[in-house]
């Protein structure tokens, strides 16, 4: 599966999909306009005081009480505006990041498992968790401070030209070689963080790999070369971000220290000026304030990139993901409840997966409404992969499959996989209790149900034996519980969800001998009346279908029952004597 190209316009997407918290935007900008109109007005009130002192204004007594009032006033406008810019905007980020981390959530759930194939649970991780954290600082700190500082800009640029334009044009002479220092570091160092991302992606999945087996790590005594490809990764996440922050380390202070030599030229410019009677004391003290307003706005915008830099590329990564199309399409119709007969139709299907190896070719296969098929041949040879196209999640490179003689494309996912119970070889139980991981997938489910279900599948007595009965914790991926007792766990849920076709994949494997009997007695009361595809390789659960198919190379090269090709000693008369000895 192809994933697109990073389109262009990051930003101008992110702020479309902020339409939905404009209102708190607003908010927030209102807040910021306080701020910044309270910021340019404070230089005008001490410019005011000053010309009072140099003035000899004989009330100034009074008329200095007034102004420190008017400070405090407009001191407690700009804590106001502070509040609501901070509060409204970080309203606006952490609400679209949740919307975000679960749009990204739905999103890859959703994807065919092709999807999958070339992906790390860990580096998938990455991208709903610290990418998303990282989008925080665009929307609530570099978006707003930049409009502030935009603000402050174009304010302080006025009103410095209104002061004196000889000395603004002289102290402004710094700005164009600011510009270019700000245009270098926000185009040249961007990559680097992409990469630093990138590779914190490549942590968490190392991580996770590693956690998840953390018994396999044990067992093999393998925990210092472990800790080492983990300690490996975390330096290449080190040098890729301190390469990154370097440039931010260069740049930040070459920015500060040249836009502060507009500060330098104000005494030195304003001092030969009011020398010659062009500029007074006041003008001085406020042309200096709105100075230093001005460039701060310059020097910030360097940290502004940097946050901008971070969150864009983090976009850029969420965005990949939402992008990626899923191959796999709702059909148009759902499937009415309780309408399906069952009857499973394989018609000229052939399956390769992306990188071109074939497993399935032409297949021809019918299993009746009610009817048991069984898929037996050696391992890689394809079995898996015609059940999971029968859920549609693959879907052929040719040909179709019909239940009840409509193909399967014409339903939606959700209605098409509402009629299949499944129990995997590969067991996975949830981190919650017997009870929840018995009802996943039967919302509506009783406790009743539930206990009958698991004795059924004969789980009822060794879950009466745990600590908690059924509500005894499993553990992650049932850590807890033996493969048999899982294993069990998960026919319990097949019983319980009772839908007309019904998948078994290895479902016995990992139980024993007399387990394995049990099992298969309560699996062909479970299959009676429905249609079972059953994927084995222990014959012994095959006797009883009533049609098996062998499968190899070419395809299917055998049908029938279990007499039937025994008679005919072919492949599968080979299969079974093999392993009978």
């Amino acid at each position: 599966m192809k994933t697109p190209k990073v389109k262009k316009g990051t930003l101008k997407r992110l702020i479309k999909e902020l339409k939905k918290y404009y209102f708190f935007m607003f908010l927030a900008l209102l807040g910021l306009f306080f701020v910044a109109s309270t910021r340019l007005v404070v230089p005008m009130v001490t410019r005011r005081m000053v010309q009072m002192i140099t003035g000899g204004d004989a009330a100034i007594a009074a008329k200095s009480v007034q102004l420190g009032v008017m400070h405090l006033v407009l001191y407690l406008f700009q804590a106001s505006g502070q509040f609501a810019a901070s509060y409204f905007a970080h309203i606006a980020a952490w609400s679209y990041i949740d919307r975000l981390r679960t749009r990204l959530y739905r999103h890859i759930q959703g994807m065919s498992l092709g999807f999958f194939h070339n992906k790390q649970t860990g580096q998938l991780l990455s991208r709903i968790t610290s990418d998303t954290t990282n989008i925080e600082p665009l929307v609530a700190h570099a978006l707003p401070d930049f409009s502030i500082n935009l603000l402050i800009f174009a304010g302080s640029a006025v009103i410095l030209f209104l002061i004196n334009w000889k000395l603004a044009l002289i102290t402004l002479s710094t700005l164009p070689v600011t510009a270019v220092l700000v245009y270098v570091y926000a185009t040249g160092f961007r990559p680097r963080f992409k990469r630093a991302h990138e590779q914190m992606g490549e942590l968490n999945a190392v991580l996770q790999d590693k956690l998840s087996g953390v018994r396999e790590i044990t067992s093999f005594n393998r925990q210092e070369a472990c800790g080492e490809e983990v300690s490996e990764a975390s330096r290449m996440h080190r040098n890729k971000i301190l390469a990154a922050l370097r440039g931010s380390a260069i740049f930040n202070p070459l920015i500060f220290f040249i836009s502060n030599i507009g500060l330098v030229l104000v005494p030195i410019a304003g001092g030969i000026m009011a020398s010659k009677g062009q500029i007074d004391a006041a003008d001085i003290v406020a042309f200096t304030m709105y100075v230093s307003f001005f460039h701060q706005p310059i020097t910030s915008l360097a940290q502004i990139i940097e946050q901008y830099n971070t969150a864009t590329t983090a976009l850029e990564r969420a965005y990949e993901i939402l992008d990626t199309d899923n191959p796999i399409k709702d059909g148009p119709r759902e499937i009415p409840p309780a309408s399906v007969r069952g009857d499973v139709e394989f018609r000229n299907v052939t399956f390769a997966y992306d990188d071109g190896r074939t497993v399935l070719n032409n297949i021809n296969l019918r299993i009746e409404a009610g009817k048991t098929l069984a898929l037996v041949g050696p391992t890689g040879i394809g079995k898996t992969t015609m059940v999971s196209l029968l859920s549609r999640f693959y879907d052929p490179t040719e040909g179709e499959i019909l239940i009840d003689g409509e193909n399967i494309k014409s339903y939606t996912l959700e209605s098409l996989r509402n009629q299949i119970s499944q129990v995997l070889q590969d067991v996975f139980l949830f981190h919650g209790t017997v009870t929840d991981n018995i009802a996943f997938g039967s919302d509506e489910a009783t406790d009743e149900q539930i206990k009958e279900a698991a004795k059924l599948a004969h789980a009822h007595d060794f879950i009466m034996e745990t600590e908690n009965g059924y509500d005894t914790l499993v553990g992650e991926r049932g850590m807890r519980l033996s493969g048999g007792q899982k294993q069990r766990i998960s026919i319990a849920r097949a019983i319980l969800r009772n839908m007309p076709i019904l998948v078994l994949d290895e479902a016995t494997a990992a139980v024993d001998t007399k387990t394995e009997r049990l099992i298969r007695d309560a699996l062909e009361k479970l299959s009676y009346g429905r249609t079972t595809i059953l994927v084995a390789h222990r014959l012994s659960t095959v006797r009883n279908a009533d049609v098996i198919a062998v499968m190899d190379d070419t395809g299917i090269c055998e049908l029938g029952t279990h007499d039937e090709l025994m008679a005919r000693g072919g492949r599968y008369y080979e299969l079974v004597t093999e392993t009978d000895k």
